[in-house]
């Protein structure tokens, strides 16, 4: 199942891309006839990426950028009109996970700062840079990508649960802020997703726990409804949804995309 011309004549920006969600969301955007901006920290790897998906989409273009800095953030948007005549999307992708045992009594307060600085600033500061390009086209769309976490709150994962949390609060506000401006604002949910950051936890839970690499995926779907996790790219298919014109008229909602594990 492919998304297609469901962006024709679009341009999207994405953040954060690397080999899991990111790239899918990039291929699908890509793969639905948008234009993709291809954005992250690490340069070498998105001009990997960029070549190889030029082969087969001709409007990709990558320019790398740190989104806990204003001006390159700023940059990547300038970039990106001069590139291809506009933006039309943004998805703020790039996240920080931190420490899975990171309790307030533990760690100075500070501590919890860089999950914060990416996750939440981080993306209000893409969202920013992104106000005046989007209201130069007549409006458009920012996808903010939450976390399952604040459904199911967990010990030891607040930083990264705070600033998803916030991040969840915040699209309500920019929903409110931005609608007269005709820009959307929304956020999908993802649960656990079937794609290498998690195969590689799965991984060391087996190695910790003394048990198989099945054996602990049979425990993650034991309570989810479709009885699977959802992959990578199920949940990019609801980006590129939230992107297009059949979400117009939705704004300051969420999309959990988490095969049923928990209900909002």
């Amino acid at each position: 199942m492919r998304p297609t011309n469901l962006l024709e004549g679009k341009v999207v920006v994405v953040s954060g891309v690397g080999p899991g969600l990111g790239r899918h969301i990039a291929e699908d955007a890509a793969r639905a006839g948008a234009s993709v901006m291809l954005s992250a920290r690490s340069a070498d790897y998105l001009g990997e990426l960029a070549d190889e998906l030029s082969t087969r989409y001709p409007a990709i273009d990558h320019h790398a950028c740190d989104v806990t800095r204003d001006e390159q953030c700023a940059a990547l948007l300038s970039a990106t009109e001069e590139r291809f005549g506009g933006v039309d999307a943004v998805v703020a992708n790039a996240f920080a996970t931190g420490q899975r045992d990171m309790t307030l009594e533990g760690f100075d307060v500070d501590a919890w700062q860089a999950s914060f600085d990416v996750n939440f600033f981080g993306a209000l500061r893409l969202t920013k840079a992104s106000i005046e390009p989007l209201r130069r086209r007549g409006g458009g769309s920012v996808v903010f990508i939450g976390s399952q976490i604040v459904r199911r709150v967990r010990a030891g994962r607040g930083p990264y649960a705070s600033s998803k949390a916030a991040l969840l609060t915040a699209s309500h506000v920019l929903a409110r802020e931005l609608g007269p401006d005709n820009i959307r604002v929304n956020t999908v949910v993802p649960g656990r997703m079937w794609g290498p950051n998690l195969h590689r936890y799965i991984a060391q839970l087996a190695e910790a726990r003394g048990t198989s690499f099945d054996e602990q995926v049979a425990v993650m779907v034991n309570d989810v409804s479709l009885t699977k996790l959802a992959t990578d790219e199920e949940c990019a298919r609801a980006v590129v949804f939230l992107c297009s014109e059949l979400a117009a008229a939705m704004t300051g909602q969420s999309i959990d995309t988490n095969a049923g594990e928990t209900f909002h």
